[in-house]
């Protein structure tokens, strides 16, 4: 079952959220004189970041597909017919002009 849309960015801007409150968690480990008192793990950091661009770009990539099949549909059905896509193009202009010049 393919994820939506939606479901995709609820789920990216989850993980954005979590590598944020682990560096503010790091940062309240910092003592106010700048001493550090624990160790900030980077690794942990950079590998939820990396999680995270992984998961961007295959949303990228789905979506770049889905819009791929959808350009090739609209140009097959354009090629079986030609006189109806280019009267529906047409009326849908036409609608359009209609309502923007209705001020």
């Amino acid at each position: 079952m393919m994820a939506t849309a939606q479901q995709e960015i609820k789920t990216l801007k989850k993980d954005l959220n979590e590598i944020k409150e682990l560096l503010a968690a790091q940062a309240k480990d910092i003592a106010p004189n700048g001493a550090d008192t624990s160790r900030i793990d980077v690794e942990a950091i950079k590998e939820r970041a990396r999680e995270a661009g992984v998961k961007a770009r295959d949303y990228l990539r789905s979506k770049q597909d889905q819009a791929i099949v959808a350009r090739d549909k609209a140009e097959d059905t354009i090629k079986a017919r030609p006189f109806v896509s280019t009267a529906a193009a047409f009326a849908s202009g036409a609608i359009v002009a209609a309502l923007l010049t209705r001020r």
